[in-house]
Formats: structure tokens, sequence, C-alpha cells
């Protein structure tokens, strides 16, 4: 019984510690997560977004996220020409 308490109660306070972003990210609470920033290889963001809610650190306007990791001017992305699908 005590060990529940203090899980429940380690529970309460890590829900209060602020979120901590990475560089050039801002905190965004109950964002779609397909459209809450901008991705390299991407012009703007998508024609539809999904209805999901995602909080946490994403890239400060302006920048873009490349790949999974950080958030980068669009100069520092690395977009590579679309390629031709191959014929089956």
């Amino acid at each position: 019984m005590m060990h529940g308490l203090i899980f429940v109660l380690s529970l309460a306070v890590a829900a209060d510690l602020p979120w901590v972003c990475g560089p050039r990210e801002v905190f965004k609470e109950c964002v779609s997560s397909t459209c809450a920033e901008l991705k390299c290889g991407m012009e703007g963001m998508p024609e539809a977004c999904t209805m999901d809610c995602a909080s946490g650190g994403f890239c400060a306007p302006g920048f873009y996220r490349r790949g999974h990791r950080e958030c980068v001017p669009r100069s520092e992305c690395q977009i590579e020409p679309l390629k031709p699908m191959p014929k089956a």
C-alpha cells in the first residue's frame, strides 16, 4: 500500500515539472502532430492535419525539423530532388 502511495505522489510531482525543449524548440500543448512544425523536405504545411493531441517540444517558427533530430533553418535542410517512381 505504501509503495502505491509513493508512486502516485511521484506522478503528481512529475506532472508539475516544466517541459524542457531542445534548442530552437518551443513547447506546444495538444496540437496536431502532423501540423505542429515544419519539416525539411516539405513545402509548407500538409493540406490535412491529423486530429491527434500531441504535446512537447516542436520547432520554433522559422525552423524545420531535420529527420527526427534537431530544428534547423531552411538553408540547412538537405532537400533532395524527387526521384521518379520505379517502373513495375
